[in-house]
């Protein structure tokens, strides 16, 4: 197993977001992957996070699955400063980001829908966020640099399904944690 290489040159950033990339393309498409021109949506993919580092100046790496990429592409690149990374032989992206989340923990947002990255993103303490919430603020940051975007309602109305003793109105401190790093980006 190779380890995950770490880019220092991002120190004055806000956050660090590793996103698995085959979740966001399904989640920006609506459409499975196997229907899919999986070249031309990362290119789409990566062309976007480009604009949204350049708005937000959070470090930004996205993580495909190395077995769905063409046999000419690199497996580790930089495009204006996206760290793009594709799983070796034998490990897909999930396990990739999970080795990320352990190594990382806190200071890293993990960005997937999947449930066993997830668990493991949190059991390492590292924030996890859903690609869908993700895709709808990189999409509102996208809007309101072209003058096109809304105002962004607060979330603060949850539901809690458990009771809880203490203030019914404040959110779990993994909430509370969840939303602050959201709040900076």
């Amino acid at each position: 197993m190779v380890p995950f290489l770490v880019d220092t040159s991002f120190t004055e950033l806000s956050m660090w977001l590793a996103l698995d990339g085959y979740n966001v393309i399904a989640e920006m498409t609506g459409e499975a992957l196997g229907r899919l021109d999986l070249e031309a949506e990362r290119e789409e993919l990566n062309r976007l996070l480009v604009q949204y580092r350049r708005l937000s100046k959070n470090r930004l790496t996205v993580v495909y699955d190395g077995g769905r990429a063409l046999s000419g592409e690199p497996r580790n690149y930089s495009e204006s400063g996206i760290k793009v990374t594709f799983s070796s032989a034998g490990q897909s992206a999930d396990q990739l980001l999970m080795r990320m989340a352990h190594q990382y923990g806190s200071g890293l947002t993990i960005v997937t829908s999947d449930r066993e990255v997830v668990g493991a993103a949190e059991r390492s303490g590292a924030i996890v966020l859903a690609s869908g919430d993700f895709v709808q603020r990189m999409l509102l940051v996208l809007s309101q640099d072209e003058g096109l975007g809304d105002e962004e309602e607060g979330s603060a109305n949850r539901r809690h399904l458990t009771r809880k003793k203490g203030n019914p109105r404040r959110l779990s401190k993994k909430e509370r944690r969840r939303n602050s790093r959201l709040k900076s980006m």
